[in-house]
């Protein structure tokens, strides 16, 4: 890496992108103009942390008074943000978002009512449009509440292939309006989308959840998902999920998926391209393995697969109650080492126990505080998760 990446190879920008599936860095890569051809996920997120930085100041100024490396991203919101009236705050997330609110407001007034109808309906809101933009505004956040900033971060964002259409009309408008601060500049034509993009993945990162169970048809995922989310069935599926690939969306989480997959190998190749984007975008595995069956080559390449994800991935031996008491602490240390699964991340449990054992399932608890843990690493809301106080509603 050079002495410029490695200068800046652990700014907030970068960490926060480094954190995303590298899938989903590639529109922003695109914006930026950042081949991500042969780059891992670290250096790509690097790359285009590095890129928007140096779009967001002048080619003069970056040159002169940074020696080309660019000014930090919050500099670059702090200059969107007082070129468009805003208030600057010394949080990124703030201003990322008060950036949104403005396109929003601005552009609603230049918007067609067949634009507004997309916009509104994409912001999951129904009944009269607003007139103008700062109704449209006020009534978004009274209507949607907490689940505002996921929203309009995600119609901003062009992440999302089924979004572009609607985002673009609304920033083309801008590019040629001397009422707006000039922002019609090359260089904030890029930057500004880019930063929007920014925002939308902040958003993601935080409110989106996948949670992946992987596991043998006789392993007892569909007890471990009914245990561990309290769902029974495919509710809410969504649209290409097959009997082998189960994807659900909790209905009372802002974005909770729970993928249900004997494995992770040919069977992606049976679902629809709105499924497989749920697939590739895991953010935890849990590998249910059935304590009466074993490690077997099966088991090894499917635990293999989602360890090779790059992903946390907790194992967990299920119908551990079929198991005498006297050999169960050496079936879980064979087990273990034949996984090479690490201690912190193998747990035991029954989610369908005999009942003359247990009327409730064993072990569920371990399990959820492992999910939470993890999925807090990830910088997710923990309050999607739905055995948490503070789930945000629907």
């Amino acid at each position: 890496m050079s002495t410029d990446l490695a200068r800046h190879g652990r700014d907030p920008l970068a960490d926060l992108l480094r954190r995303c599936h590298r899938e989903e860095l590639l529109p922003l890569a695109r914006r930026v103009g950042v081949n991500p051809q042969g780059l891992g996920l670290d250096k790509l997120a690097t790359i285009i942390g590095h890129a928007l930085r140096r779009r967001g100041s002048g080619q003069v100024a970056n040159a002169v008074f940074r020696g080309g490396h660019g000014p930090s991203y919050e500099a670059v919101l702090d200059r969107l943000v007082r070129k468009a009236g805003i208030q600057p705050s010394a949080d990124a997330e703030r201003m990322e978002l008060a950036l949104m609110e403005w396109v929003l407001r601005r552009s609603w007034d230049a918007m067609d009512h067949a634009e507004k109808q997309v916009v509104w309906a994409d912001l999951e809101l129904s009944g009269p449009l607003p007139g103008d933009g700062d109704t449209a505004v006020s009534k978004a956040k009274n209507s949607l509440g907490s689940r505002f900033a996921w929203t309009i971060a995600r119609t901003m964002g062009f992440g999302a292939a089924s979004l572009a259409g609607v985002v673009l009309p609304m920033l083309l408008p801008m590019a040629g309006c001397a009422t707006l601060f000039y922002l019609a500049r090359p260089r904030d034509e890029i930057v500004i989308p880019a930063v929007l993009e920014v925002g939308r993945l902040r958003q993601q990162l935080r409110h989106r959840v996948t949670v992946g169970v992987v596991g043998s048809p006789s392993s007892g995922k569909d007890a471990a998902i009914h245990a561990i989310f309290g769902i029974e069935g495919h509710i809410n599926p969504v649209a290409g999920s097959t009997t082998e690939v189960a994807i659900t969306k909790l209905p009372d989480a802002t974005a909770l998926y729970v993928v249900n997959t004997p494995g992770m190998g040919d069977v992606v190749e049976a679902v629809t391209e709105e499924a497989r984007q749920v697939l590739a975008l895991i953010d935890v595995y849990v590998y249910v393995l059935n304590a009466q069956g074993g490690v077997q080559q099966r088991e090894l390449a499917d635990y293999g697969m989602c360890v090779n994800s790059g992903r946390p991935v907790l194992v967990v031996v299920n119908k551990i109650d079929t198991l005498r008491d006297e050999d169960r602490a050496g079936y879980l240390a064979d087990a273990r080492d034949k996984l090479g699964a690490p201690e912190e991340s193998f747990l035991a449990a029954a989610f369908d126990p005999l009942p003359q054992l247990s009327e409730t399932p064993i072990g569920v608890e371990a399990v959820q505080s492992w999910l939470a843990s993890s999925l807090d690493a990830l910088g997710k809301d923990t309050g999607e998760l739905p055995w948490t106080d503070d789930v945000v509603s629907g």
